[in-house]
């Protein structure tokens, strides 16, 4: 009697702990994110206020974020000038999601062989593969979208992208002006400090 009166309860509490969770919209949510993601951005400026003292000096990165014709997926295009003589460039499918508790999460997808720069307007997410461990998970709100990947699994998930995850965000904000990235950049986390540009 005692145990079924404690599974009734513990019932109860988990109904009304789901019901007091305010409804989402989720359709809105995604809408504003993807509005406030697309866009050109370069980290310029970061890198002419850089101190040149023998430190490792913040190397240029340009993204340029577009949608695509595949509702909630857009195309990252990530370009990384380490010096004069030396630049590496990645696009990385994002699929962005309004999880269950409401908040937002970017999936990361690559592409096995990426030997050309892939077109948004032929985007094909069957092309691709998930890296859903690294999936980029925050708050999403009309005015700031945010996400960060944690966890171990996502460094043993990446393995298989090889050398090219160093390109991959692993956490972001946009806000106003600014596109903040946390990059894995010679095996360390660096902050790129981007702006919008035309």
């Amino acid at each position: 009697m005692k145990s079924s009166w404690l599974i009734a309860s513990t019932l109860l509490c988990l109904t009304m702990s789901h019901a007091a969770q305010p409804k989402v919209d989720s359709r809105a949510v995604l809408a504003h994110a993807e509005t406030l993601l697309r866009g050109r951005f370069d980290n310029r400026v970061q890198v002419d206020k850089a101190p040149h003292d023998g430190e490792p000096a913040i190397p240029r990165v340009a993204i340029v974020i577009e949608a695509t014709p595949q509702k909630n997926w857009s195309l990252w295009h990530v370009h990384v000038q380490t010096d004069p003589e030396s630049s590496f460039d990645q696009a990385w499918a994002m699929e962005a999601r309004v999880e269950y508790d409401g908040s937002g999460s970017l999936v990361p997808y690559y592409q096995l062989h990426q030997t050309a720069e892939p077109a948004a307007a032929a985007f094909d997410p069957h092309d691709w593969l998930s890296l859903e461990a690294c999936a980029l998970r925050g708050a999403f709100t009309k005015a700031r979208v945010q996400g960060i990947s944690e966890g171990e699994s996502c460094v043993a998930v990446s393995m298989s992208v090889g050398a090219r995850r160093a390109l991959l965000p692993v956490g972001f904000t946009r806000q106003g002006e600014g596109l903040h990235l946390n990059m894995n950049l010679r095996n360390v986390r660096t902050r790129i400090d981007a702006k919008r540009v035309q």
